[in-house]
């Protein structure tokens, strides 16, 4: 059902989340030490600005009015569009990334996340930015949660809007939230899609990558999942008629040697 919704999604045009006109040519606020011209990005920054942290994101995606398919559609291996995730891209079915949540079969190179930005050899000193391609992070940390009595059904309900999730760790008296991903992609766009939004109150969130579980159990589980995404990804790309043909061969009883 998902992937007839998702089909269905993709079968009508982007649109513009932002009117073009009311777009400023500005740069981005700054979050480095250099401001580079030519990628319109800063650099040389290990932490974000304190009151860029404190200010409330200025657009939201919605994903069921502006999901539908762009110029990227048309070509294999197209990254995803930041400015989708945060509902402010302005170009609708004229853009040249992707309008859509990230799937399974989305598969890029680990030296870059799902919006084509370089990662880095390791994180932040905040956890904050791009990510490290040292390893691969499916879990997203989500501070300044306002603390109610259904704190866990509204991260769920907010954050399940980027894709499935396969755990969620609130901490009550903290305000603070673990969610992990199926795949790491949807933790990438979710992380620029929920960072400075709010839940069902007034909060501004902090999002942030998550640290490594310094647990054995912990890693040896995360180790079988992208083994088994690996292998599930490789299965879905291959032809319908070789899977059959893999499958039966499979089910047959191995023959005894003579």
């Amino acid at each position: 059902v998902k992937k007839d919704k998702n089909k269905k999604k993709r079968a009508r045009p982007a649109r513009p989340q932002v009117d073009p006109s009311q777009v400023p040519e500005r740069p981005p606020p700054q979050t480095g030490t250099v401001f580079n011209i030519w990628y319109n990005k800063w650099s040389g920054g290990d932490r974000e600005d304190k009151y860029i942290s404190q200010t409330k994101a200025e657009g939201r995606c919605n994903i069921a009015k502006d999901a539908g398919y762009t110029k990227a559609d048309n070509i294999p291996g197209s990254y995803f569009c930041l400015f989708f995730a945060r509902g402010l891209c302005p170009n609708g079915k004229n853009c040249n990334y992707l309008h859509r949540l990230p799937t399974i079969t989305d598969i890029f190179n680990p030296n870059v996340d799902c919006f084509g930005r370089d990662k880095r050899s390791d994180y932040r000193d905040d956890m904050g930015g791009v990510g490290s391609f040292m390893r691969q992070n499916r879990t997203i940390y989500v501070g300044r949660i306002t603390v109610s009595d259904d704190i866990e059904e509204v991260v769920a309900r907010h954050f399940a809007e980027w894709g499935d999730i396969e755990r969620i760790r609130v901490l009550n008296s903290r305000g603070v939230g673990f969610i992990t991903y199926v795949n790491e992609a949807n933790a990438q766009f979710a992380k620029e899609a929920m960072a400075h939004q709010s839940l069902d109150h007034n909060e501004i969130l902090n999002v942030r990558w998550a640290t490594v579980d310094p647990n054995p159990l912990a890693k040896a589980r995360e180790q079988r999942k992208l083994e088994e995404q690996a292998a599930e990804a490789v299965r879905r790309m291959l032809p319908p008629d070789f899977l059959e043909q893999l499958n039966a061969g499979a089910l047959q009883p191995a023959k005894k040697r003579k």
